[in-house]
C-alpha cells in the first residue's frame, strides 16, 4: 500500500475515534453562543433603551451583561477550545482519541456547571469579579470536568506516535496547563481565602487578562500555525524562531495584567510592571507576524478558496490590533483618556471574537466535514456567516474606536454635562447593537449549517455544498 493511502487510513481512524466529543462539545459550544449573543445583543439594547427588558430583576443590565459575558466565554469559548484542542492534539500527535466516553461525562458536567452559573447569576447571586461572577459552588464543577479534558489532552499527548512536537501542540498543550492554573488560583484568593483590600482586584485583573492572552490567543494561534502550512503547502516561514515566540509571549503576558489598572488605588509598581510587559509582548508578536505573514506571503490568493483560510486571516490580523490595543491602553496618557469608555471594552472583545471566535470558525469548517463524511449543505449559509463576521468586525472596530476616543475626550471635558454625553453616545450604543444583530445572524447561518451537517439522518448523498472544497483541501491532506 503506498505512503498516502496508509496517511488516509490513519487519518481516518483518528477522525472517527474523535467525531463524537468533537461534534458533542461544538453543539454545546453552539449553543452557548447563541444563548449569550441574544443575552448580549438585549443588554446592549438596554444601554440606548433603558426601558428594554427592565420589568424583570432577572433581565435587569446587571445581571444580563455578566450572564452573557460568561455564557459566551465559559459556555461558546471553552467549549469551542476543548473541541478544536482535543482534535488537533490526537492528529499531530498521530493517535487515536482513547474511551472517549468518558468525554461525553466531562461535556455534560462543564455544560451544567456553565448553565447553573450563569443561572445563578441572573438569579442575582453574582460575585462582583469580572468573568468570575458565577456562584462559588459552580468552581469545583468546572474545575473537575475540566480536569476530565485536560487529562484526555494529556495522555493523547503522552502516547503519540510522532517524534516532534509542533508549535500548534506547544500552544494546545500550553492553554490546557495555563487555565486551571490562573482559575485555580483566582478562586482560592477571591473566595476560599480571600486576600484583603486592593490586592482583590490586582488578582482580578490578572485572572482576566491571563483567561484572554493564556488560554484563547494560544488557541487561536494553534489554529493559524497548523492550517497556514496545511493548507498553503508551505513550511512557516523563520520556523526556528516560533520556539523563541512561544516562550517570550507566555512570559510577558503573565506580567501584563497590572496594566488594567492603571490609575487605580493600588500600589504604582503593579500597573507599571504591566506596562513594561505589555511594552515586552510587542517582540513576540512581531517574531509571530514573521512567522505567519512570511507563510503567507506570495499566497494570499489562496484565500478565495479556502473558507478556513479567510477565517484564519482575520483572527491573524485581530491578534495583531489586540497586541496594538494593549500596548496604546498601557500608554498612561491614552489611558487617562479612553479608560471606562467603549475603546476600553473594544480591547477584550478583539482578543475574544476576532482573534479567537474567527479561528474556531475557521477550524470548525474544516474539520466538520472531515468528521461526518459530509459537505456543507448550504453554501448560502456560508457566505452569510463569513460576510456578517467579516462586517461585523469590521464595523465593530472601526466604530468603536472612533466612538472610544469621542467619548473619552467628552468625559475628560470638565465642562461638559454627564447626561450630554450620554446623548451624544446613544446613536454608538445603537450602532453597537446593529453589529452584534449582525454578528448573531451570521451565528444562526452557521449553526443551522452545522445540524445539517452533523445530524446522523443526513446521508451523504442529499449533502449539497456550493463551496467545494479544492483539491489542497481534501481529505487525504496531511496530518
Amino acid at each position: 500500500m503506498n505512503p498516502s493511502a496508509n496517511n488516509r487510513t490513519e487519518q481516518m481512524e483518528i477522525d472517527a475515534s474523535a467525531k463524537w466529543p468533537v461534534l458533542v462539545f461544538f453543539a454545546y459550544g453552539l449553543g452557548w453562543l447563541l444563548l449569550g449573543g441574544i443575552m448580549q445583543l438585549a443588554a446592549a439594547m438596554q444601554l440606548h433603551s433603558p426601558g428594554f427588558l427592565a420589568g424583570c430583576e432577572w433581565t435587569t443590565h446587571g445581571r444580563l451583561a455578566p450572564a452573557a459575558q460568561n455564557a459566551l466565554v465559559y459556555g461558546w469559548g471553552m467549549n469551542a477550545a476543548f473541541a478544536f484542542g482535543l482534535w488537533l492534539m490526537a492528529r499531530l500527535s498521530a493517535t487515536t482519541l482513547r474511551h472517549g466516553g468518558w468525554l461525553f461525562i466531562a461535556a455534560k458536567f462543564w455544560n451544567t456547571g456553565v448553565a447553573l452559573g450563569v443561572g445563578g447569576i441572573l438569579a442575582g447571586y453574582s460575585t462582583s469579579f469580572e468573568l468570575l461572577e458565577m456562584p462559588r459552588f459552580v468552581s469545583l464543577l468546572l474545575l473537575a470536568a475540566y480536569a476530565l479534558v485536560g487529562v484526555w489532552a494529556i495522555t493523547t499527548f503522552s502516547i503519540r506516535n510522532t517524534e516532534n512536537v509542533y508549535a500548534s501542540q506547544w500552544y494546545v498543550f500550553g492553554a490546557a496547563f495555563w487555565f486551571p492554573w490562573l482559575y485555580a488560583i483566582a478562586q482560592v484568593m477571591l473566595f476560599k481565602a480571600p486576600v484583603r483590600g486592593v490586592l482583590q482586584p490586582v488578582v482580578n485583573a490578572w485572572y482576566v487578562h491571563g483567561l484572554y492572552n493564556l488560554w484563547f490567543v494560544p488557541m487561536a494561534l494553534a489554529a493559524a500555525y497548523y492550517f497556514l502550512p496545511k493548507l498553503l503547502g508551505k513550511p512557516v516561514s523563520n520556523y526556528y524562531l516560533a520556539s523563541l515566540a512561544f516562550w517570550w509571549l507566555v512570559v510577558t503576558s503573565a506580567f501584563a495584567g497590572g496594566s488594567r489598572l492603571i490609575g487605580a488605588p493600588v500600589p504604582v509598581w503593579i500597573p507599571t510592571m504591566g506596562i513594561a510587559a505589555n511594552i515586552l509582548v510587542v517582540v513576540g508578536v512581531i517574531i509571530i507576524a514573521i512567522n505567519l505573514f512570511g507563510t503567507l506571503s506570495g499566497r494570499f490568493e489562496a484565500a478565495r478558496s479556502s473558507l478556513t483560510l479567510r477565517f484564519i486571516l482575520i483572527s491573524i490580523v485581530s491578534f495583531i490590533l489586540a497586541a496594538v490595543m494593549n500596548l496604546a491602553l498601557s500608554m498612561r496618557g491614552f489611558a487617562a483618556t479612553v479608560q471606562f469608555t467603549l475603546l476600553d471594552g473594544l480591547r477584550d472583545w478583539l482578543t475574544f471574537y476576532a482573534c479567537f471566535s474567527t479561528a474556531m470558525f475557521g477550524a470548525a469548517y474544516f474539520i466538520l466535514p472531515r468528521l461526518t463524511g459530509k459537505e456543507w449543505r448550504s453554501g448560502a449559509l456560508i457566505k452569510l456567516h463569513f460576510g456578517a463576521t467579516a462586517l461585523g468586525v469590521l464595523l465593530m472596530v472601526v466604530g468603536l474606536t472612533y466612538a472610544g476616543w469621542t467619548q473619552g475626550n467628552m468625559l475628560n471635558n470638565a465642562a461638559m454635562p454627564f447626561t450630554d454625553i450620554t446623548k451624544a453616545m446613544s446613536f454608538w450604543f445603537a450602532f453597537r447593537t446593529v453589529v452584534l444583530g449582525l454578528l448573531l445572524l451570521g451565528h444562526v447561518a452557521f449553526l443551522l449549517n452545522f445540524v445539517w451537517i452533523a445530524c446522523p439522518i443526513n446521508s451523504q448523498s442529499t449533502a449539497s455544498a456550493t463551496l467545494r472544497t479544492p483539491p489542497a483541501l481534501s481529505l487525504e491532506g496531511h496530518a
